[in-house]
C-alpha cells in the first residue's frame, strides 16, 4: 500500500500541475478579452481577473515576462478545487449540464477543453480515493463513488456542453502578491508555493475545519472489545497493520506507535511485525525511508516550532492529512500517508525532520490540545502553533515575509508591517 501510493514516480503531480496550467490558460485568455467576463465565469474577484489579465498581456510583448504564469501553472500543488457534486454527476448522467449565459457562449470551447481534463482526472482517480485525496479538491467521498459508476463517454460529452468550470481557483490576489512580490525580486522556489497554496484558504473554509476537529474531539471513543482466547499477536484492525509497518520503517519506536495509534494493537503485536521486517531487510536489503543524507539537526520539539519555514510545513502535512480523513481514515494513519506524500514529491533537506519528531511535536500534542489551528486575516494562512514555543509572530507566512522571504499584500505593502497575526481561538484537536 505504501510503496503504490507513494512512489516517486506517481502520476499524480503529473496531472495536478496539467489541471494548474489548463485552469491558469483558461483564465489568462479570458481574462484578457474581458476581466469582468472572468469573474462571471470562474467567480473570482475583479482585482484578481484584472491580475491575471495583466499576467496574459505581458506574456504577449516581445521582451514581456511570462514566468508568472508559467511558475503558477507548474505550482508543485494544485492551485483549484473540484465543484462538483455527486447530484452533478448524476445530472451529467442525464445531460442536463448547466447551461452558459448567451453572452458567454464566446468562451465555449475553453470551457471544454478545461472540463474535459477534470473530467479525465476524475475517471482516472475514482478507484483511487487515497491517493485523489492527496491531489487537494478530490477529498470527496461521494464524487468519487458516483465517478467510479459514471459512464465515460456521457460524462466527457455533458462536459463539453458545461456553461461553467468544473473546478474553482483556491488561491487569491494575496497568494500571487506573496509569490510574485517579493522585495528582493528573487523567485519564490517551488517547494515554497507549493506550501502556500496548501495552507491558504477561506474564512469558511477554516471554519468547517475548525467544527469538524470540534465534533471529533468531542466524540465518544468506543470501547476496547476484548474477545477471550484471540491470538493477540496475530489479528490486527483493518488497515492497522500497513499503517505500523510504514511507522517502523520511519525507525519510529514500540513505545511511540502504542501511543501514536491508541487502537486495538498491543506491543507484541508491534514487535512481530518488527521482527517481520528485520527478516525482509536482511533478506533484501532496500533503502531506508529515510535519507541518510538528510541532516539530522531538529532534535528537540522546539525547533520543530521555531521556524516559519518547518511550521509551514507541518500545517501542510496537517491540511493533507484532513483530507483523507475525510475520507473516512483513522487520523495517526492519515498523518502517515501525508507525511510520506509530503516526502515523496516536496522534502526539503534543510527543513527535513523525521516521522517520529513530528509525532512528538505535532500529532500529540495536537490531540492534548497544546497545539491549536489558527487563521491569519492578514493573508489569510491556515497554521498551526504550539501554545508552549510562542515567539511573536504566530502566521508563517506573515513571518517570513517580514524578514523578506516573500512579499507583502498590496493592501499592507505601504503601511506598517504587521507585527502579529489574529488567530482564532479554538483549539484544535485531532481525535
Amino acid at each position: 500500500m505504501g510503496t503504490a501510493l507513494h512512489a516517486s514516480n506517481s502520476p499524480c503531480i503529473v496531472d495536478q500541475k496539467d489541471l494548474n496550467e489548463a485552469l491558469v490558460t483558461a483564465m489568462a485568455h479570458v481574462a484578457e478579452r474581458s476581466p469582468q467576463h472572468c469573474v462571471e465565469i470562474f467567480g473570482i474577484s475583479l482585482r484578481l481577473a484584472l491580475r491575471f489579465a495583466n499576467m496574459a498581456r505581458q506574456a504577449h510583448l516581445p521582451h514581456g515576462d511570462a514566468d508568472a504564469l508559467i511558475d503558477l501553472a507548474t505550482t508543485p500543488a494544485a492551485v483549484w478545487r473540484v465543484v462538483m457534486t455527486p447530484r452533478d454527476v448524476e445530472d451529467m448522467q442525464r445531460g442536463r449540464a448547466p447551461m452558459a449565459a448567451p453572452h458567454l457562449e464566446v468562451y465555449r470551447e475553453v470551457l471544454t477543453t478545461l472540463n474535459e481534463q477534470v473530467i479525465l482526472l476524475l475517471l482516472r482517480y475514482a478507484t483511487q480515493p487515497r491517493l485523489a485525496a492527496l491531489v487537494s479538491g478530490l477529498g470527496h467521498d461521494g464524487l468519487m463513488q458516483a465517478m467510479a459508476s459514471a459512464s465515460c463517454s456521457t460524462l466527457l460529452q455533458s462536459a463539453g456542453h458545461a456553461g461553467r468550470p468544473l473546478v474553482e481557483l483556491t488561491i487569491t490576489e494575496t497568494y500571487l502578491d506573496r509569490v510574485f512580490s517579493t522585495p528582493t525580486g528573487v523567485p519564490v522556489p517551488p517547494a515554497m508555493r507549493a506550501l502556500l497554496a496548501r495552507v491558504m484558504c477561506q474564512w469558511d473554509d477554516y471554519a468547517t475545519l475548525t467544527r469538524t476537529l470540534d465534533h471529533e474531539a468531542n466524540a465518544v471513543r468506543p470501547l476496547r472489545e476484548v474477545r477471550i482466547g484471540r491470538p493477540t499477536a496475530v489479528f490486527l484492525p483493518p488497515g492497522e497493520a500497513d499503517t505500523i509497518r510504514q511507522l517502523i520503517d520511519h525507525g519510529v519506536s514500540t513505545k511511540t506507535i502504542l501511543s501514536f495509534t491508541q487502537s486495538e494493537v498491543n506491543s507484541a503485536q508491534v514487535r512481530r511485525l518488527r521482527q517481520a521486517a528485520d527478516e525482509a531487510l536482511a533478506n533484501a536489503p532496500m533503502q531506508s525511508a529515510n535519507d541518510p543524507e538528510s541532516p539530522r539537526i531538529h532534535d528537540s520539539n522546539a525547533a520543530v516550532w521555531g521556524s516559519a519555514a518547518r511550521r509551514l510545513m507541518v500545517t501542510a502535512i496537517f491540511a493533507h492529512q484532513r483530507v483523507l480523513v475525510s475520507l473516512g481514515l483513522s487520523p495517526h494513519a492519515a498523518f502517515v500517508d501525508a507525511y510520506e506524500y509530503h516526502c515523496a514529491h516536496h522534502k526539503d533537506p534543510a527543513q527535513h525532520m523525521s516521522l517520529s519528531r513530528l509525532i512528538s511535536a505535532v500529532f500529540n500534542p495536537l490531540r492534548r490540545g497544546e497545539v491549536h489551528l489558527g487563521y491569519c486575516h492578514d493573508c489569510g494562512t491556515m497554521h498551526l502553533a504550539h501554545d508552549g514555543h510562542h515567539n511573536g509572530i504566530e502566521c508563517p507566512v506573515c513571518a517570513l515575509a517580514k524578514f523578506n522571504k516573500l512579499g507583502r499584500p498590496q493592501s499592507s505593502r505601504f503601511a506598517r508591517v504587521p507585527t502579529a497575526c489574529y488567530p482564532a481561538a479554538n483549539a484544535a484537536h485531532m481525535g
